[in-house]
């Protein structure tokens, strides 16, 4: 009887939870993501003496992420775009969102 009244318990709650989670999820895939490049920062934290293939490396690792980024469904846009973001949408220089 214990074992019946916890399947039928455990039951009931899922089915719950899917009814009140089955309209936040499905707006939640209406949004895209959206991460952003701070391309002008990437330029002020050379240092000064850097090699053009340094620069070269650092630009492709850049966009390297960008793309990585894009084939998983996040949109990635560039800083000049942005009028305001939260800190934690920006791509960092160490690949960390």
């Amino acid at each position: 009887m214990v074992v019946i009244a916890s399947l039928s318990g455990l039951a009931g709650g899922g089915l719950i939870a899917k009814y009140l989670l089955k309209a936040p999820l499905e707006r939640l895939n209406l949004v895209t993501p959206v991460f952003v490049l701070d391309r002008a920062k990437l330029i002020q934290s050379l240092p000064p003496n850097a090699s053009q293939e340094q620069m070269t490396q650092i630009v492709d690792s850049w966009k390297t992420q960008a793309t990585k980024l894009s084939a998983a469904g996040y949109l990635v846009i560039d800083s000049t775009a942005v009028v305001a973001a939260p800190e934690d949408v920006y791509v960092r220089k160490d690949g960390k969102p």
